[in-house]
């Protein structure tokens, strides 16, 4: 993106070899804690009591950063692009749609690099981390290997390797491999440079490193000698207030003889003077001797060799081409034409003329990182951008889209409209408003759309109306956005630019993603935070100071950053800033503020007075990054704390509570694995004690106040997870993931009402239990789990979860009954809807996991049901009935109480109330609803009459003409057709009525009209359609389609009663066996 290309880094904590002489805090008494472990002891709760719930992706669908892209050219419809956050993608369609592939082995989820094997395209190698050295970026654990087209995966390696830039395959052995490993950005490591696996990935050998702080940026074969090897290497550093790209260890090397040894190219004629920084490299496929080099220098540009790099010359020095070098610098030379070479910068540029001149590339998104080449179709390349993986077939003149849910978020908040709205900011794109529902079958792009603020802020709606919202973006820029009139407005609090700037020359220093939001108290007032708190009443048109500066603001972390070639200040590297900020929900007036250089400080008095509350250094190092301070929901004076220090090279969780305003602090990450640094910590605001925490690869949950975590991943994939909020009315958990959009577990009363119970004691996993549902809504909309291209929506209907301690050998049924006590309609795990037993194949072995429509599911562990709210469908006609205008679906409840039990056998196992709401959004009555259910029901009723009529006189017709087909004596038969012709004639002439015999597919009825059961259908389908009373006209149709129908079934009635008597008397007389009515009529 242009200056918009600006938007890259984000802020974080100090690496330790930098850090001043810290400021101390206070003494005081430190309580003793567990720290960072495996899951020890017995848990509260166990697994399987929670292994049923699970999460839906709402999406945003609008694909997030990607630095790696990849194809075949023997599958040219087939690509694979790595998501930073968000793993693995394939598409089998030339990029119509994509599908993650890595989520089941994955144990990291940023890919830095994704190579195809040239000789097989099966062969594919991931590797994991990010070497565009970002503040925000996600370690890597190595490579990874398919061998089945990204169908299963095996880690091969490298795991402390922490950022691989790219991977090299050679082009006719799938098993000699080259990887160029970055390591850690954060701190000095061994595993970086470059290394080689000869055996696929099974072992691996350093084969080019120059120290513990430089690692290899490229690796390059020439595709027509791959025994010439080329790299690069990079000397590069990032932590919480600075960066640094360029050092002695750069440089640009040759091998001979496939990476056994290598020679330096940085001294050949026309390479410049001077220390060099990141370099970037591609081989011209169809001329081994056409070299390119990006290269960061006091003279820096697009360089080229004509001679396997023995000379160079400077070719364009257009700093468009190499600007933000740390960031970019990557490139590729068409596999064809020697001249024609792709440049990837904020925006991806193309030279036809050997690097003199180059033009623009029109991609959907800025940020260009990779670019791959078809080798046999130069007009077919894909390109990995800020905005995923983009795909042409005609050289680069439209490109496939990018709706992908690889979104990047950093926090998240709610409102309370209905359905309730998500916000977050998405990094290199806008932020966003997204629906958490919808009353259709899916949430796509008409459920969102950008709100204040920008890519890198806090969103926060206005309690007393959502369609206003402000945000924050970098640079300290805040804005106010009306849905109604698409109005924007400036409401920054100091609306001075200063990007490029230190931030010691800010009179605030604003972080890349500091706090706004509304007072919990007070809906007119809004809290912003620099390395001040502010406070505004009037909408953000004037400010005032709550406090001084709450930060160290030790000199050397607030200077320039960048360099020592290339400065780079964006605003992600001011420090010294605030980075969480929170108003006591319990106490007005009591203010948290942590900053991102350690500090932490809490006001009782309104902003008057602040106490420094920060933890002993023996707790938590110095400098750590306050990610965020949680007020408890429930008790004064207490507090939790998500702090990191994965800028510092300390990867190690970091959460704590406090109950006294922050004198003593007690950690609390029993059961978090020591590597995942936590970014959010809350608690339930209806169950204390009952607490959620984000961290680099997931997400936990504490039943007991955080003295243990287990994983609620369940099938949420790996993915940071940067911030989470509890919606109180609607009981939904929903977390901002860094990578794969957000994300929604519906109704999480299952974890309160186990906090509750393990509150004193493990929960007992031997007896079945039925958990209360929360209310649901009489809407509109539904679940179609199919949707690819657009998110999740929620379930419709009433939610019932319930616990089996082992496969039940009775018969579980599910009782829905009203509130006095009657049945609605039950479900069973053996039988369908209407009551027949599930017909299990001899032959062959159930899916035990597959869901039958209509049941019951009865597995070990936590089962879900949505109950659809409605009565027993419409009794069905047996055999063909083609219905054009309804279906005889069953009527919906009325909002009101209803109950819900669990039996196995006979044996109850436990009931629940269940409260149906109105949707909020509609004007209905009570006595409108009931006149709604009654008509339908009505309809529904007469429905099931005239389909028994239909099924009865098919079944003495079928039981006349199977007699009749027996008889042989042509005089008997004479007799019977005298009698049966006419009864026969008469029933078809009833079916005619009340049914459509002629029609045998849906659009038979255009030549063969309707009749009576299929108007009567659809007359309530029509009535049901929408909430609100029938219309009057309504009423009158279904007199007159009632009358009719009853007319036709008195008719029957009488074919029963005289003709099908005679015909019985008859056969009476030949001693054969007769019809048998069923005596239970129509």
């Amino acid at each position: 993106m242009p200056i918009t290309s600006i938007k890259s880094l984000v802020l974080a904590s100090l690496l330790v070899g930098l850090l001043a002489p810290a400021v101390q805090a206070q003494s005081r008494r430190v309580r003793s804690g567990t720290s960072a472990t495996a899951q020890s002891g017995t848990l509260p709760v166990d697994p399987t009591l929670i292994n049923g719930l699970r999460w839906r992706n709402i999406g945003p669908f609008r694909a997030g950063r990607s630095l790696a892209v990849a194809g075949h050219p023997d599958h040219p419809q087939t690509y694979y692009f790595g998501a930073t956050g968000g793993g693995v993608w394939k598409t089998v369609n030339g990029g119509a749609s994509w599908a993650c592939v890595s989520d089941s082995v994955f144990q990291s989820s940023s890919v830095g690099a994704i190579t195809v094997a040239p000789s097989d395209p099966n062969v594919i190698y991931v590797g994991m981390g990010e070497a565009e050295i970002r503040s925000n970026i996600s370690y890597g654990d190595g490579v990874y290997k398919s061998t089945d087209g990204g169908k299963s995966w095996r880690h091969m390696g490298l795991k402390q390797a922490d950022a691989i830039g790219n991977i090299e395959v050679h082009p006719q052995n799938p098993n000699l491999i080259y990887a160029a490993a970055l390591g850690n950005p954060f701190a000095p490591n061994a595993e970086r440079g470059v290394f080689r696996s000869t055996d696929g990935g099974a072992t691996w050998s350093k084969v080019l490193f120059k120290n513990d702080s430089t690692g290899a940026a490229t690796v390059r074969l020439d595709p027509s000698n791959p025994s010439i090897v080329y790299a690069t290497l990079w000397q590069a550093y990032r932590n919480g207030h600075s960066m640094s790209s360029g050092g002695p260890g750069c440089g640009l090397y040759k091998s001979t003889d496939g990476g056994t040894t290598w020679q330096s190219l940085n001294e050949k004629p026309g390479m410049p003077r001077g220390l060099l920084g990141k370099i970037g490299l591609a081989v011209a496929p169809s001329n081994g001797n056409r070299l390119y080099a990006l290269i960061e220098n006091a003279k820096g540009g697009l360089y080229r060799s004509d001679d396997g790099g023995e000379h160079w010359s400077l070719l364009n020095d257009d700093k468009n081409l190499w600007q933000r070098p740390w960031y970019y610098m990557m490139l590729g030379v068409s596999p064809q034409n020697e001249n024609d070479l792709i440049v990837l910068n904020v925006n991806a540029l193309r030279s036809r003329d050997g690097g003199k001149t180059f033009s623009r590339v029109p991609v959907h998104h800025g940020d260009t990182h990779d670019v791959w080449f078809n080798p046999k179709n130069p007009m077919n390349f894909a390109i990995a951008d800020d905005g995923g993986a983009e795909i042409t077939f005609d050289g680069g003149n439209t490109f496939s889209d990018i709706a992908i849910p690889t979104a990047q978020f950093y926090h998240v908040s709610l409102d309370n409209d209905f359905p309730y709205n998500v916000y977050g900011a998405q990094q290199d794109n806008s932020s966003i408003r997204i629906a958490s529902r919808t009353d259709g079958y899916s949430i796509g792009q008409s459920a969102w759309y950008p709100v204040a603020g920008g890519e890198a802020g806090y969103i926060a709606a206005d309690p007393k109306d959502p369609k206003i919202t402000f945000g924050g973006e970098y640079d300290g820029f805040m804005s106010k956005h009306d849905a109604r009139t698409n109005q924007t407005s400036a409401i920054s609090v100091y609306p001075e630019g200063a990007i490029g700037a230190p931030a010691s020359v800010k009179k605030y220093r604003f972080q890349w993603t500091y706090p706004i939001l509304f007072s919990p108290h007070d809906p007119s007032v809004l809290y912003a935070t620099s390395n001040h708190v502010h406070r505004s009443t009037d909408a953000g048109h004037s400010w005032e100071d709550l406090s001084p500066d709450l930060t160290r603001h030790e000199p050397k972390t607030i200077g320039e950053t960048g360099g020592p070639i290339t400065k780079d200040m964006t605003g992600a590297e001011i420090y010294a800033t605030i980075f969480t900020f929170a108003e006591a929900p319990t106490e007005k007036g009591v203010f948290w503020a942590g900053s991102d250089d350690g500090l932490l400080h809490v006001s009782r008095d309104g902003g008057k007075t602040w106490q420094n509350v920060s933890l002993p250094v023996g707790q938590l190092p110095e400098f750590a990054l306050m990610s965020l301070v949680h007020p408890s929901e429930h008790a004064p004076g207490k507090a939790y704390l998500a702090a990191n220090r994965y800028m510092s090279g300390d990867r190690k969780p970091y959460l704590y509570k406090t109950t006294d305003y922050g004198k003593t602090w007690t950690p609390i990450t029993n059961g978090i694995l020591a590597d995942e640094y936590c970014r959010v910590v809350r608690d339930d605001p209806e169950q204390p004690g009952l607490l959620f925490a984000g961290t680099e690869r997931g997400i936990y949950v504490s039943f007991n106040d955080g003295a243990n975590w287990q994983r609620l991943n369940q099938n949420l994939p790996i993915s940071p997870i940067r911030d989470l909020q509890i919606h109180k009315r609607e009981k939904d958990l929903v977390v901002a993931t860094h990578g794969r959009s957000f994300w929604i577990m519906d109704d999480i009363t299952p974890l309160r009402e186990l906090a509750r119970l393990g509150s004193k004691s493990p929960v007992s996993t031997t007896k079945p239990m039925l958990f209360a549902p929360r209310h649901a809504y009489r809407m509109l909309g539904g679940n179609a789990r199919s949707q690819a291209t657009e998110g999740e929506n929620a379930e419709n209907g009433v939610l019932v979860r319930y616990f089996l301690p082992t496969k039940p050998t009775n018969e579980l049924r599910l009782q829905f009954l009203t509130a006095k006590g009657d049945t609605i309609i039950s479900y069973s795990d053996r039988k369908d809807k209407k009551g027949k037993p599930l017909t299990l194949s001899k032959e062959f072995y159930e899916d035990v996991k597959l869901k039958r429509p209509g049941t019951a599911p009865a597995l070990p562990g936590l089962n879900q049901f949505v109950w659809d709210m409605r009565y027993p469908d419409a009794v069905a006609v047996e055999g063909t009935n083609v219905m054009w205008s309804g279906d005889g679906v069953g009527v919906k409840v009325t909002p009101g109480r209803y109950r819900v039990r669990l039996l196995l056998g006979d044996s109850l196992v436990g009931e629940q109330p269940i409260e149906i709401r109105k949707d909020p959004r509609l004007p209905f009555s009570e006595a409108d609803y009931a006149e709604q259910f009654a008509f339908v029901k009505q309809c529904n009723d007469k429905l099931s009459e005239a389909h028994r009529g239909i099924n009865q006189l098919r079944a003495i017709r079928a039981s006349v003409n199977s007699y009749m087909g027996t008889l042989k004596d042509s005089t008997v038969i004479k007799k019977f057709t005298a009698l049966t012709k006419p009864m026969l004639a008469d029933l078809d002439a009833l079916e005619a009525t009340l049914m459509q015999p002629k029609a045998k597919a849906p659009q038979d009825v255009l030549a063969h009209p309707i009749r009576l059961n299929d108007k009567l259908a659809g007359l309530a389908s029509m009535m049901a359609g929408a909430d609100g009373k029938p219309t009057k006209a309504a009423h009158v149709v279904y007199t007159d389609l009632a009358r009719q129908i009853d007319a036709a079934l008195a008719k029957l009635k009488d074919i029963t009663g005289k003709q099908v008597p005679a015909f019985n008397q008859l056969v009476s007389e030949q001693k054969l066996p007769a019809i048998v009515v069923d005596s239970k009529g129509f």
